[in-house]
């Protein structure tokens, strides 16, 4: 799995914004704190059904994946990793994530994803924790038989303000 798990968690970013659709249109600007560039900090995962999260190391180019959250509700994340293939290259994904963003009721937000779902979520949380944009995900690995947990920590490069000049 440890070999593999670079790879998993590049198509899990990717695909982590599909995981709640409400259809809605209108984008909810009162939450203009998460607006801005936000830059992979830190992944977490499990290593076993009912173990607890592990840092998982980011390497350098891994570190340089950003999520632009925009304030007409809508985001762009540009993913990076270490392709080991060609030695160690650090490569840019092909295909930028997009997809809307809302706030919810109880504080938290969600992101829907524009393309199809790649892998079916069981649990999505999305929400600020010590100025941290912190996305926790848990989903069923069918390979591994049992549910996975990754946790995602980006730290605000740019703001809202600093976009607009």
């Amino acid at each position: 799995m440890n070999k593999h798990l670079p790879v998993y968690v590049t198509l899990f970013a990717v695909a982590l914004f599909g995981v709640y659709s409400c259809g809605k249109d209108k984008p909810n600007t009162s939450a203009a704190s998460i607006v801005g560039i936000w830059q992979l900090k830190q992944e977490f995962s499990n290593e076993g059904e009912d173990t607890p999260l592990e840092e998982f190391p980011l390497s350098a180019c891994e570190k340089l994946t950003t999520l632009a959250i925009l304030k007409n509700g809508r985001f762009v994340e540009k993913s990076y990793y270490t392709d080991f293939g060609t030695g160690g290259e650090c490569i840019k994904d092909t295909e930028d994530t997009h997809g809307n963003w809302e706030k919810e009721s109880n504080g938290d937000f969600y992101f829907t994803y524009d393309q199809s779902n790649i892998l079916l979520f069981n649990k999505s949380d999305v929400k600020l924790e010590n100025e941290n944009l912190v996305v926790l995900i848990e989903y069923d690995d069918p390979d591994l038989g049992y549910e996975i947990m990754l946790k995602f920590v980006y730290s605000k490069t740019l703001s809202e303000v600093t976009l607009m000049k």
